[in-house]
């Protein structure tokens, strides 16, 4: 499967182009956002294509990861009397503007693939692709997320498949609040990964949706606090194992009480937290706006 370099200049974006930011807001939210690209240039292009952006300028860098979904086709231009041919792009990932990675950091050679700054539509050769994919990986490895579930761009697009995930326990920000409310520990074992591993395990903590799927209606707001609790990938299995609705941390507490596990005290009678610990809860509080937690 190929692989192809879009510029996108979100200052002085083509009119085809959309906006960044409301591209990534949308993609950080939903998964994807769908675009509309621009490829008259390439009209051979492969649906299932790897899609890179690349911003222009002096700080030139990779923005982000799409994909192609489909074969392109032509679309008029009623104004112009021109016939454009376009492909449609999912966007899975754009990093915040500023916050681009730098083209010599993961390719050194990409721009003079692509045909000296990036601008233009360009298929990458394959072992540019692979080297652009493997950089990337490198860079984005380690950030919040499902540690099951591959950042966009870092596999090969055969060697994935498409697959729904729940919103609330996959935004960053809000399991970010979750744990710094809740503290490191998972809420039903008492596993830390931290504690366990050191800083390796940082990030891989889950966050598990604790509202009834029925009690998720429109309009529904996510609470990070009152509405998500870590728990270990194990222990977050399990608790999606309950039927008609997920096995709350209480209770997955009781099935391992009922089959001998030995459960560390401090994730069920509480442990003493250090003054840092203390302090960072309290201002998560504080920002949020809710009861200091005991």
């Amino acid at each position: 499967m190929s692989a192809v370099l879009f510029g996108w200049d979100p200052v002085w974006p083509e009119a085809w182009q959309p906006d960044y930011s409301t591209a990534a807001i949308a993609a950080q939210e939903a998964g994807i956002f769908r675009a509309v690209w621009d490829v008259s240039a390439h009209p051979g292009l492969e649906a299932g294509s790897d899609a890179w952006f690349v911003l222009p300028g002096d700080h030139q860098g990779i923005a982000g990861h799409g994909v192609v979904v489909s074969y392109p086709y032509q679309i008029a231009d009623a104004e112009e009397g021109m016939l454009f041919t376009v492909v449609d792009v999912d966007i899975d990932l754009l990093l915040p503007l500023g916050e681009q990675i730098p083209v010599q950091d993961l390719v050194p050679d990409l721009l003079a693939a692509a045909g000296g700054n990036g601008a233009d539509v360009t298929v990458l050769e394959s072992h540019t692709a692979d080297a652009l994919r493997a950089g990337w990986a490198r860079r984005v490895a380690g950030g919040p997320g499902s540690v099951t579930s591959p950042l966009p761009g870092t596999l090969p697009q055969q060697a994935l498949r498409w697959s729904l995930a729940s919103r609330y326990e996959n935004d960053p920000d809000a399991n970010r609040i979750c744990l710094v409310h809740n503290g490191p520990a998972c809420s039903a074992c008492g596993f830390d990964f931290v504690a366990a591993f050191g800083s390796a395990g940082a990030n891989l903590m889950q966050a598990h949706h604790i509202v009834p799927p029925g009690q998720v209606l429109d309009g529904y707001d996510l609470d990070p606090v009152a509405d998500l609790v870590p728990l270990c990938p194990n222990c977050h299995a399990m608790a999606h194992a309950g039927a008609p609705e997920p096995y709350t941390p209480a209770e997955l507490r009781r099935l391992l009480a009922a089959q001998g596990s030995s459960l560390p005290s401090p994730a069920v009678d509480g442990k003493v937290l250090p003054p840092q610990a203390l302090q960072a809860q309290a201002d998560a509080a504080r920002l949020l706006g809710s009861p200091r937690p005991d």
